[in-house]
């Protein structure tokens, strides 16, 4: 199949555009060709290596650094621009330039705007992908989903952990999909579980302050370990706030030597080295939106046989099913130091078990079945689930 990825979303950090590079690679091995719809002068923050059609409509939007007042205003133009993004794709599905099309991160707004466009009467399978569904956007995630029923060929996925969606049994368009795992693509190397002495231990990612950074951080000088133990604190930042934010945090905590700051947005092979280079992912957020959101940090730990430390509410259910980690106690400092102690002096002893629990993981949520859930849908193999 040719199958072509809308991508309109202008992305400020890696895993978006890891994301895309699953899909394009990942169809490529299962002999699919993809091809790139995107507005014009669309800026690819990797070069996919694939081919590209530019879609009338106007420029992608983005929000970085903008405040309210404005955002607001990009929202409508967004969704106007949606649409005729929409129209255009249709158009170009028309004129036999794809034989599938896959919007990789859609919301109920997406379908919104499916809805007002052309595409909703596409001549060929459209499925949009929504990235967890949280419980104050379910009631127009399911309005949506519905108004969209008598579309034949437009299909939409909750990739997520959320499997159970009893309002939408009867809707043949509807699906559920794992997320898949992030690897080290540009490195050239299998990932395998191992690790160094002194213990490496990695923050990383986009920083917002609902991270609980400096939580953490007061927890990890407080903790006493018995084995010695490095931390890298890396933040990819997009607004003015979370930016000042985090130098305050690297400039207070400057004086303690086993802990370095990387203020700097990492793609491509710069990203996975730094991943690779340690041995445990840290991710102590405290946000609700975890529960329902599968957090790209958590699989990326995954793919890169990373033992985990993470809040308890993101995804719940890999750890209830895989030991890949632990999940940390946020109540106090001292409760989080004491439990940070254990982990790091017991990790030598709970080896295997993280092993073990990152292979199963590995194997559930692979890449390969992403990709052979989506052809599944589009060729109308998967119905439901």
């Amino acid at each position: 199949m040719r199958i072509a990825i809308l991508e309109s979303i202008v992305m400020p950090a890696g895993h978006e555009v890891e994301f895309d590079r699953i899909l394009v690679e990942n169809m490529k091995l299962q002999g699919h060709s993809p091809v790139f719809f995107v507005p014009k002068n669309y800026p690819f923050k990797l070069d996919y290596k694939t081919d590209v059609e530019y879609l009338d409509g106007g420029e992608a939007i983005s929000y970085a650094g903008v405040g309210k007042l404005k955002k607001l205003w990009l929202s409508l133009l967004r969704e106007k621009r949606r649409i005729a993004w929409f129209d255009s794709a249709c158009v170009k599905a028309k004129q036999g330039k794809c034989d599938a099309i896959v919007i990789p991160t859609s919301s109920w707004r997406g379908m919104r705007s499916i809805k007002k466009s052309d595409l909703k009467n596409s001549p060929v399978p459209v499925l949009m992908q929504m990235h967890g569904i949280m419980p104050s956007d379910r009631a127009k995630f399911v309005e949506g989903v519905r108004s969209l029923k008598q579309y034949k060929n437009i299909h939409i996925a909750a990739l997520g952990m959320q499997t159970e969606f009893p309002e939408l049994e009867d809707c043949p368009n509807f699906h559920t999909i794992f997320p898949p795992v992030y690897i080290p693509t540009d490195l050239g190397v299998k990932p395998e579980f191992d690790f160094h002495d002194p213990l490496r231990l990695g923050f990383f990612g986009q920083y917002r302050k609902e991270k609980n950074l400096e939580f953490f951080l007061e927890a990890f000088i407080k903790a006493k370990f018995t084995t010695p133990v490095e931390l890298l604190v890396q933040g990819a930042t997009v607004t003015q706030e979370d930016s000042d934010d985090f130098e305050r945090l690297a400039k207070k905590y400057s004086g303690y030597s086993s802990i370095k700051f990387l203020h700097k947005n990492l793609l491509g092979i710069e990203w996975q080295k730094e991943l690779m280079g340690c041995d445990v992912i840290l991710m102590p957020y405290g946000a609700e939106r975890y529960r329902y959101q599968p957090s790209a940090m958590l699989f990326t730990g995954i793919g890169y046989f990373k033992p985990v430390l993470q809040s308890p509410e993101m995804s719940p259910e890999v750890l209830a099913e895989f030991k890949v980690g632990e999940a940390v106690e946020l109540d106090s400092v001292k409760s989080f130091a004491a439990q940070l102690e254990r982990f790091v002096n017991t990790f030598k002893e709970k080896a295997e078990e993280y092993k073990a629990g990152l292979i199963g993981a590995n194997e559930k949520y692979s890449q390969e079945n992403l990709v052979k859930n989506i052809v599944g849908i589009l060729r109308g193999e998967l119905q439901w689930g």
